[in-house]
C-alpha cells in the first residue's frame, strides 16, 4: 500500500471516529437532560421496527456525516484556510441546533404546555448538538482534510451591507412562515402561543441571516459568487432538513410536516441570498 493509500485512510478513519464521537456525545447528552419523556408518543413506524436507540443513533450519524461532507466540499473548493473554514461551518451548524431547537411545538417535547421549563430543557438538548458539531467540524478541517496552499485573508461584505443581508433574510422567513401560520399550512402551536411564536421566527431569521453573514467568506470564491445560494442550499438547508427529520421519524404522521415546514425555510434562504448577491453585494467582498 502507497503512502498517499495510507494517508487517505488515515484520513477516512479519523472522519469516521470524529463522527461515531459526536454522536455519542449528542446522545449522552439527551439522555442525561432532567425530563421525563412519553415513549408511548413515539409511535413512528421506524420506532416500532428498529427501537428508539437505534433511530437515534443512525439520526445523529446522518446529521454529522452531512456536516462532515459540508466541511470537505468546502474546504475543496476555496484558499481560505480550513481552520477558518472549520469555525465557521461549526458555528453555523450549531446556531441551527440551539435556536432551532427552540421552536414552539410543544407536542414534540416532554411538556404539555410552553413556559420556561420547555425553553430550558430545548436549550441543553440544542447544546447538546452544537457543543460535538463545533468539534467536529474543526477537527475534520484541521486534519481530516487534505491541506492545500491557502491564504489567511478571507473575501468580506462591506459591513454597511451586513445588516440589510441580515434583514432581508428575516423579512423573507418572516412573510413565509406568517403565511404558513396563518393559513395552516405550518402546523405548530402558534395558535396557541403567538407572542413566543412569531418572537422565535424572527430570532430564526436573524440567525438565519448571520449565517449567511459568517458563512460568505468560505462561500464566495472568485467569480463563482452566484453559486453561493445554492451552496447555501446543500449546507444549511438540508442540515436543516436533516435536523428537523428526527421528529418525522419517531412519531407517527409527523414527517411530512416536518419536511415542509424546513424544506419551504430553505426555498426562502435559497431566493433571499439570490437577491442579496445580485442587487446588495454584487460589488462588493473583492478576493484577496
Amino acid at each position: 500500500m502507497s503512502t498517499k493509500e495510507i494517508t487517505k485512510n488515515r484520513r477516512f478513519l479519523i472522519s469516521l471516529l470524529v463522527i461515531f464521537f459526536s454522536a455519542a456525545f449528542a446522545i449522552g447528552v439527551h439522555a442525561i437532560v432532567p425530563a421525563s419523556v412519553d415513549f408511548s408518543k413515539l409511535d413512528g413506524i421506524l420506532v416500532k421496527q428498529f427501537g428508539f436507540p437505534i433511530i437515534a443513533v443512525s439520526y445523529f450519524l446522518i446529521l454529522y456525516i452531512q456536516c462532515t461532507f459540508s466541511v470537505m466540499f468546502i474546504c475543496n473548493r476555496t484558499n481560505v484556510s480550513n481552520l477558518q473554514i472549520g469555525i465557521r461551518l461549526g458555528i453555523s451548524f450549531a446556531l441551527i441546533y440551539l435556536v432551532g431547537m427552540q421552536e414552539v411545538v410543544v407536542e414534540s417535547s416532554p411538556f404539555s404546555t410552553y413556559g420556561f421549563n420547555f425553553i430550558k430543557y430545548q436549550f441543553f438538548m440544542g447544546l447538546g448538538d452544537a457543543i460535538p458539531v463545533i468539534v467536529l467540524c474543526i477537527v475534520i478541517a484541521l486534519i481530516a482534510v487534505k491541506k492545500y496552499h491557502k491564504v489567511p485573508l478571507i473575501p468580506h461584505i462591506k459591513k454597511a451591507k451586513n445588516f440589510y443581508a441580515i434583514i432581508i433574510i428575516t423579512v423573507g422567513f418572516l412573510i413565509e412562515r406568517t403565511i404558513g401560520y396563518e393559513t395552516g399550512i405550518i402546523n405548530n402551536n402558534c395558535d396557541k402561543y403567538a407572542l413566543p411564536c412569531y418572537t422565535w421566527t424572527v430570532l430564526f431569521g436573524i440567525m438565519l441571516g448571520s449565517i449567511y453573514i459568517i458563512l460568505y467568506p468560505v462561500l464566495a470564491k472568485d467569480s463563482k459568487r452566484n453559486r453561493i445560494p445554492i451552496r447555501l442550499l446543500i449546507i444549511i438547508g438540508l442540515n436543516w432538513i436533516i435536523f428537523n427529520s428526527f421528529i418525522g421519524l419517531i412519531m407517527k404522521g409527523t414527517m411530512p410536516q416536518s419536511l415542509l415546514r424546513s424544506g419551504l425555510d430553505s426555498i426562502v434562504l435559497f431566493i433571499a441570498s439570490s437577491f442579496i448577491g445580485r442587487f446588495v453585494i454584487k460589488e462588493d467582498a473583492p478576493m484577496t
